[in-house]
């Protein structure tokens, strides 16, 4: 595999299938297939879980093209109403089109998402905050600009949510045909959550677990200028999930995972090659991890700086945990340098 996108990590499965908007699963999951206007990722699943009465895991995005196929599948499959809508994690293509649902009578005003998720259902994106801690790793401004934008186009992808009330890790969902279980999965988000069907060996995971690509443990700043170890939540959250019985992985893009055990085996083994090849790259020299980044994606398009460096940060947290490098400032920068 080469390094020529940020997150990219090529894994076809043996049983993947072209993705249909009328799909039903085990009497009970209907995958629907909605459009993005993303470069990195085109499509997002979502699920219409139940027999006779149904909650809808994620919701897309609130454009046209989007809501108009989600609710033409709804009726394809004879869906007239969603008694509560769950929201893995709050990325807008997750959540965007929740409120319109609710505002057009076709769900009930019931939103579920854990706690942590609310900055990002917000949108609640600190320009000065995230400017000074970026400009430490290096990110030349432009970048910054850019991100301003990028947050403000979010904003056009989603209404905001008037009413959640919050799941938590160990919650217990009842569906109509089962009972899911809550599992917080930090890494991509810092409220992620997957649910699981112990009985059925069932589990829908967002983000978490995707067939084709690393999930972007993304940089998540706190309001005092903190930051979590996105990655290094990540890893123990595939800890977690390697050595559950899971049989059958409902993830929120791409194709349906059969085998998620060498899904993560491989995921760790991509981590791992990706941590050593930036560890040989600070043998030449201390560098910011905007420096780094250049290093490793040698053809990066400035709309992919932000995610890239976010995998860098993710590593580099790695590589200190392991005591193989450590971190210095000098002129306002940040370096890291091979211990």
């Amino acid at each position: 595999m080469t390094d020529t996108s940020p997150h990219k990590h090529e894994h076809k499965h043996p049983h993947d299938a072209a993705p249909e908007n009328k799909v039903m699963e085990n009497g009970l999951v209907r995958r629907i297939v909605l459009p993005l206007p993303f470069p990195q990722v085109q499509q997002i699943n979502v699920y219409i879980v139940g027999k006779k009465n149904f909650i809808l895991i994620d919701t897309g995005i609130r454009t046209d093209d989007s809501y108009d196929l989600l609710t033409a599948a709804l009726a394809a499959n004879n869906i007239r109403h969603i008694d509560a809508i769950y929201i893995t994690h709050g990325h807008v293509d997750h959540f965007g089109a929740a409120q319109k649902l609710i505002k057009d009578g076709i769900a009930d005003n019931k939103i579920f998402i854990h706690q942590k998720e609310i900055s990002n259902i917000n949108n609640e994106y600190d320009e000065a905050l995230y400017g000074n801690y970026l400009k430490r790793y290096g990110i030349p401004q432009e970048i910054l600009d850019m991100m301003r934008y990028a947050s403000a186009f979010f904003d056009t992808l989603a209404d905001r949510l008037d009413k959640v009330s919050f799941i938590n890790h160990g919650m217990h969902v009842d569906y109509d045909g089962g009972t899911f279980e809550v599992i917080q999965t930090p890494g991509h988000t810092s409220g992620s959550v997957c649910f699981f069907d112990r009985e059925k060996g069932m589990m829908l995971s967002g983000d978490t677990l995707l067939s084709r690509l690393s999930p972007n443990p993304l940089l998540d700043l706190n309001i005092d200028g903190g930051r979590r170890k996105s990655l290094v939540e990540y890893i123990a959250s595939m800890d977690i999930l390697f050595n559950m019985d899971i049989k059958t992985v409902y993830p929120g893009h791409y194709e349906t995972i059969y085998d998620h055990k060498e899904l993560i085996k491989n995921l760790l083994t991509f981590h791992y090659k990706r941590m050593m090849r930036i560890h040989n790259i600070l043998k030449q020299k201390p560098m910011t991890p905007y420096e780094i980044t250049g290093g490793l994606f040698k053809k990066l398009h400035q709309t992919d700086v932000y995610l890239a460096a976010s995998e860098v940060i993710g590593h580099l947290d790695l590589l200190e945990q392991h005591d193989m490098v450590q971190s210095f400032e000098r002129d306002g920068l940040l370096y890291y340098a091979v211990v």
